[in-house]
């Protein structure tokens, strides 16, 4: 039996450009983001802002690691969340009073983002896709839920 080339030839093209390309793809290295961004504050603590900011490459590299399937990318960044510098004492004090009771409510959100990381840091090493994906969606919902509940009224309060 033979194939009618109107019908293959228009295929071949984009199918070989898509088997080149990804080729191509699977043998670049991914790009690794930055470090965290560093101050003159000590190791131990970070303002919110800077801490975030920190956080917020920690998980590019997580997510990275995820859509490159590289277990120690995701682990590196699992570990930096795990072991990210702590609020200083002068911004904890603004934060409890704007929050007042709720303030126990944001200090649950960070322990359950820290114990997932460390959490997801096992997985990784485990090289546990499932458990990675997800140790991943508890971090990433932890991150979302405490910026929705807690941005919009630390925001003004920490950037005087």
């Amino acid at each position: 039996m033979r194939i009618d080339s109107r019908f293959w030839l228009p295929l071949f093209f984009p199918v070989a450009l898509l088997l080149i390309g990804g080729t191509l793809f699977s043998a670049t290295q991914p790009i690794k983001p930055r470090e965290p961004v560093t101050s003159s504050d000590t190791v131990d603590t970070k303002p919110l802002r800077l801490l975030m900011v920190g956080l917020a490459q920690d998980m590019a590299r997580i997510n990275t690691g995820i859509w490159h399937e590289e277990y120690d990318l995701i682990q590196q960044g699992a570990a930096s969340i795990a072991n990210h510098p702590k609020i200083p004492p002068a911004q904890i004090a603004k934060i409890k009073k704007t929050l007042g009771a709720e303030f126990q409510n944001f200090v649950r959100f960070d322990k359950t983002v820290h114990t997932t990381a460390t959490e997801l840091v096992s997985a990784a090493e485990a090289r546990n896709w499932s458990g990675v994906l997800k140790k991943y969606t508890r971090i990433r919902d932890g991150c979302v839920g405490c910026h929705t509940a807690y941005r919009d009224q630390l925001q003004p309060v920490l950037a005087k």
